[in-house]
């Protein structure tokens, strides 16, 4: 007896539905289960983006230099006066104009392929890979009468173990 098609095909994507459904259960999870952040939290998530300006190789958030202690006092500003985190990282940079402060590159102009290139590969590479291996199930095949007379002729001819058989020593 053979499966119907409709049958075999839900077994077919039912571990793919699965395990997008396993992806979608963690992400809900990990987004919507997280708490609003201090202040002193969020100060210090800003700070680890924006560039220290004297040091220039260290983020606000680990250097000590006066200059970026002074960053870090005016990101506790802004903070308390109520701006989102988009808007003081925006303001630092207006107080710098002349140095690129901001380590996240922004989100727009050309500096959008940086955030959207790997998205594009590995749903490019996902893609390649599932047409890639599609073919590689053939649906439909099943033992005809010549293979079950060879099966048979293969378990006709195979010796008789008798009393020395591995299944009698145990």
């Amino acid at each position: 007896m053979s499966a119907s098609p409709s049958r075999s095909a839900v077994a077919r994507w039912a571990p793919w539905v699965a395990l997008l459904l396993v992806v979608v259960v963690a992400l809900a999870v990990g987004t919507l289960a997280q708490d609003d952040p201090t202040d002193a939290e969020r100060a210090q998530s800003i700070a680890e983006t924006i560039r220290c300006p004297s040091c220039k190789s260290q983020a606000v958030a680990s250097s000590d230099t006066p200059s970026s202690k002074a960053v870090r006092q005016l990101i506790a500003d802004r903070i308390e006066a109520g701006d989102t985190d988009e808007e003081i990282r925006d303001y630092v940079a207006s107080r710098f104009p002349d140095q690129d402060l901001l380590l996240d590159p922004s989100g727009s102009g050309f500096s959008a392929l940086v955030w959207a290139l790997p998205a594009m590969f590995v749903v490019a590479a996902v893609a390649g890979l599932a047409i890639r291996f599609a073919g590689y199930r053939t649906p439909g095949l099943a033992a005809t009468d010549a293979d079950r007379r060879l099966v048979e002729e293969a378990m006709d001819d195979e010796p008789d173990r008798g009393e020395d058989g591995p299944e009698d020593r145990a």
